[in-house]
């Protein structure tokens, strides 16, 4: 079998010469309190930030119960004022309509984009650690998660309905 070369492999399917610029990492962990809560602890990372975010909730009523936010490194000197804006989302259910009232309370001009952003996706992630609680399974349970394919999309229908091609009302 010979080599290939540069020129045996069409143009398109070369692998580009590349150098990495940046890097954006967003990590989430979800931990179970001894009170029953639901804690997830989130941080943004990138060459300019470090956002940290610590959401509490009840897994019962799907609420928000304490929120706050870090900015441990930052651009602008004034980027740690908005961090208080954190408290603006406690009393909100994770539910659908939630990410026009993250928006709204944390994000535009009064706000930040990042914490936003960061927000969003551990409230995302918080909505999938809860899926089959109502049900009795618990947070994030392994009872739910090894159900067949089937049984966890009748569980979980109603709670995803629409959100992508797999849950599409039919």
């Amino acid at each position: 079998m010979g080599e290939l070369n540069n020129s045996d492999i069409s143009k398109s399917d070369r692998i580009p010469v590349k150098r990495l610029v940046s890097k954006r990492d967003i990590g989430i962990e979800a931990f179970e309190l001894e009170d029953g809560n639901l804690m997830l602890e989130a941080t943004f990372l990138d060459p300019y930030h470090l956002i940290r975010l610590n959401l509490h909730i009840d897994p019962k009523t799907k609420t928000i119960i304490h929120a706050k936010s870090e900015f441990a490194s930052h651009p602008h000197a004034a980027c740690p004022f908005v961090a208080a804006k954190a408290k603006q989302l406690i009393g909100l259910k994770i539910e659908r309509g939630i990410t026009k009232m993250v928006s709204q309370r944390i994000g535009g001009s009064e706000g930040c984009i990042h914490l936003r952003e960061l927000t969003l996706e551990t409230i995302n992630f918080a909505a999938t650690t809860l899926i089959g609680f109502d049900e009795g399974f618990g947070l994030m349970s392994r009872d739910f998660n090894i159900l067949d394919e089937n049984q966890k999309h009748e569980i979980s229908k109603h709670l995803l309905k629409n959100s992508c091609y797999i849950y599409k009302d039919r």
